[in-house]
């Protein structure tokens, strides 16, 4: 049987059935390989690995259940935070019934509910020095979208993968204004502490706001000003976000790690994303999209 299951983390555990998996992913197949046992080959990959996705917010919600849709098994998801009110327009499973829920737990249950065949690990106290390594344990890929704010817990995480001999890469993709940037850490980029240059115990002030507002955006918009952006980010401590923007970020996010489980890499055409401290960007307003390698401050 299936079930919830109350341990030290809450579970999800789902009874797989093979003839339901796939044909539920049937309409994959045609675009991963020119015969069958190619297709099928490479859509094991997506059902075997595990996945953990460190913020169940706008990006981070959607992600798992797109993941799910697409035939991935296993998720460990975290979240410290509740829905609230300002959360209902952008992110998944944030509604008038659910204001004051644990985020990562409704996500839980509304990806585990989709087909009810897959393995689901909740952290709803998220990701914290003492949580991070366990998190880490068993993922081949993670991805950090924990809050904007978060300092101490995000370097928590990265440390935890740098130790992981499993895990290949972390994604870390904000949305700002109309863009989407895409951060890839992996065990020869630049250590994320290194990349901020801020303590894990560093006070919010205005200058460390700056500071991280200058490493994960390193191209500010033109639109609206600075005064406007610094009101919002230093003197609200809110990081605004345009309720269009998340979507986008969740389809290149899963897109980009799809192809690189999937093996596309090693195919012509593919292009590499650069880690850190290169990044991507792709901006809806410009219509336009780049790369950029190495230090860009």
């Amino acid at each position: 049987m299936s079930d919830f299951i109350e341990t030290t983390r809450h579970k999800y555990l789902g009874k797989y059935d093979d003839e339901l998996y796939w044909k539920r992913i049937n309409r994959s197949l045609g675009w991963l390989g020119d015969s069958e046992i190619e297709q099928k080959k490479r859509q094991e990959r997506l059902k075997d690995v595990t996945i953990g996705i460190a913020g169940c917010g706008g990006i981070g919600g959607a992600v798992a259940v797109r993941l799910i849709r697409m035939g991935v098994r296993n998720l460990k998801l975290a979240d410290p935070d509740s829905f609230d009110i300002s959360n209902i327009h952008r992110q998944l499973g944030a509604d008038l019934k659910n204001v004051g829920r644990n985020k990562a737990e409704v996500v839980a249950e509304l990806a585990y509910g989709l087909t009810k065949d897959v393995n689901i690990e909740v952290y709803p106290e998220g990701i914290t020095p003492e949580s991070s390594e366990e998190f880490m344990q068993g993922c081949d890929y993670v991805m950090d979208q924990m809050d904007f704010y978060e300092i101490a817990n995000r370097y928590a995480l990265h440390r935890a993968f740098r130790q992981s001999e499993r895990c290949k890469f972390m994604f870390k993709i904000p949305t700002v204004s109309h863009s989407v940037f895409v951060f890839k850490y992996t065990k020869a980029s630049m250590p994320i502490e290194e990349v901020y240059g801020i303590s894990d115990d560093a006070e919010l002030s205005g200058e460390i706001i700056r500071r991280l507002m200058e490493r994960i955006i390193p191209e500010m918009p033109s639109y609206p000003n600075t005064k406007t952006l610094e009101h919002w980010f230093i003197e609200k401590k809110e990081m605004p976000i345009f309720a269009g923007c998340p979507p986008l970020a969740e389809g290149i996010l899963v897109e980009r790690l799809a192809l690189e489980i999937l093996g596309f890499n090693q195919l012509s055409g593919f292009t590499s994303l650069p880690i850190q401290p290169g990044y991507a960007l792709f901006d809806t307003l410009s219509w336009k999209s780049k790369i950029v390698h190495g230090k860009w401050w």
